[in-house]
């Protein structure tokens, strides 16, 4: 396997030395680091895998589960998957104090190396595949919807999430993507105001972008005509009906 092995771990124990010995000796490039994100990010071009060994402590330990958070949305930003390793007694209170945990594979300890090689490159594979797929930001502050919607495209599309206009022009600051599908309704900024602030951008100005809206009026149409949204989808539609109305965007628009 090409590119580093990256094992992740806020106390360097037997076990981890262990599992890095065990990853070393099938010719792999295996570094051991805590869990600093700068030292984290530096290696990312390098790396095949992230491995995050989840030691029991970190249950409970406020400093510790923040650092979790942390490194959620690092990886969240950089796109990348993690491998999570821990004990299995304690897998829901991992998810329950950091949710976000649930995005990534668990493999409870002890871990068997064939098992865990056999891991890495069905996860590089499934991350390949990720990158490859067209990027749809969803803007919606209806958390419920929106995730609907996410498992309805997550299929074909890499789509993520955020639940307001400015959280999305602060995603879109560090992160790109093919097409935006922004909810016309949402309180403070609604979605008008977001797509004039993104055409206001020249790194934004040029992102297609397809409204969600529950209201399909003439006046609400009007409204935004000057800003040459890509499109309109009612929040009735289907999930078939969702699908083939981004195929089509993706494949008029030389995109497919």
């Amino acid at each position: 396997m090409d590119g580093k092995i990256v094992i992740i771990t806020h106390q360097f124990s037997v076990v981890v030395k262990s599992m890095e010995r065990g990853l070393s000796a099938r010719g792999l490039d295996v570094v051991l680091i805590d869990d600093n994100v700068y030292e984290i990010k530096k290696l990312e071009s390098e790396t095949k895998a992230f491995i995050l060994y989840l030691q029991d402590s970190i249950i409970g330990d406020k400093d510790l589960t923040q650092s979790l958070f942390l490194l959620c949305d690092t990886f969240k930003g950089m796109g990348r998957n993690v491998i999570l390793i821990g004990n299995g007694n304690y897998h829901s209170d991992f998810l329950e104090e950091v949710p976000a945990l649930n995005d990534y594979i668990w493999i409870n300890r002890p871990v068997e190396i064939d098992k865990l090689l056999e891991v890495i490159s069905n996860e590089k594979k499934i991350e390949d595949d990720l990158h490859n797929k067209k990027k749809i930001l969803i803007i919606d502050d209806d958390i419920t919807y929106a995730q609907m919607i996410k498992v309805w495209l997550g299929k074909s599309y890499n789509v993520e999430i955020v639940l307001d206009g400015m959280q999305g022009i602060s995603w879109l600051a560090k992160n790109e993507t093919d097409l935006i599908l922004l909810d016309y309704e949402m309180p403070v900024v609604d979605g008008p105001k977001v797509l004039e602030m993104l055409k206001m951008h020249s790194d934004t100005a040029s992102i297609p972008v397809i409204f969600l809206t529950g209201i399909g009026t003439k006046e609400s149409i009007a409204r935004v005509k000057d800003l040459k949204p890509q499109g309109y989808i009612l929040k009735s539609t289907t999930n078939v009906e969702l699908n083939r109305t981004i195929a089509e965007f993706f494949k008029k628009h030389g995109n497919s």
